[in-house]
């Protein structure tokens, strides 16, 4: 029996009487178990998206499927799980993780971003969406494809092939113009607490998830085909 601390990414119907749990886990990295036929038949097992635990289980190295026992959550996050805004952010969240994290490994660093990006979540009463942007700009640094803030210097684009800033008279392919760039370099760096001042609305919003996505999909390449994207772009309609 392993015991270890992990984040729910993504569930999965595997019969009608068992699920496969994908889940990030501090001690581990990325896990897929699969549970017992009873266990969703228990009131104590809990299961929500991205939610912090305690998982017991069969640990086994040479199987795709480790077998679960116990799901315990560890952190209390009732706003969450009753507000539509961050239930749909939490479901894009889960979905790029479970595609991004397949092969990660143990890492302390993204663990730890990722579990107080929930917290935060949970208690953030303004700038939400804003927020989830720079949860999903800062991600690609802790991914190995970190976005170069240095080379930011006003008027400059950003080079989505490279992730570097460049003149605007430079003009590489899969680029942004200048004020995406500022808002790009302002999500990367700003204090968390300042996220809620960056003045983007729905237009910009929505550009700016384009451009992160193709960001991924170029460094990675992974095709982002995911619902929870399309609801991202009209709930935070102004």
């Amino acid at each position: 029996m392993e015991c270890c601390k992990a984040i729910i990414l993504k569930k999965n119907n595997y019969s009608d009487t068992q699920t496969i749990i994908h889940a990030y886990s501090l001690e581990k990295g990325y896990l897929s178990l699969i549970s017992p036929s009873f266990f969703f038949k228990r009131k104590k097992h809990p299961v929500h998206l991205m939610q912090i635990s305690e998982i017991e289980y069969s640990g086994n190295e040479k199987a795709r499927l480790q077998k679960l026992h116990t799901i315990s959550p560890l952190l209390n996050l009732p706003d969450l799980y009753f507000d539509i805004v961050k239930m749909n952010i939490l479901l894009l969240w889960g979905e790029v993780l479970h595609l991004l994290l397949k092969n990660e490994t143990k890492n302390e660093e993204l663990f730890e971003f990722i579990t107080h990006s929930v917290e935060y979540l949970n208690s953030a009463t303004q700038g939400i969406g804003n927020f989830n942007l720079l949860f999903l700009y800062r991600l690609a640094g802790l991914v190995g494809y970190r976005i170069n803030t240095a080379s930011w210097r006003e008027g400059y684009v950003f080079n989505i092939n490279d992730g570097n800033f460049c003149p605007a008279d430079n003009q590489p392919a899969c680029i942004s113009g200048p004020n995406t760039a500022m808002a790009i370099y302002k999500l990367c760096t700003c204090a968390v607490h300042e996220v809620k001042d960056i003045p983007l609305n729905q237009a910009a919003r929505n550009i700016l998830l384009d451009i992160i996505f193709l960001f991924y999909s170029t460094h990675l390449n992974i095709n982002f085909n995911i619902k929870s994207i399309q609801v991202i772009r009209e709930i935070f309609q102004e």
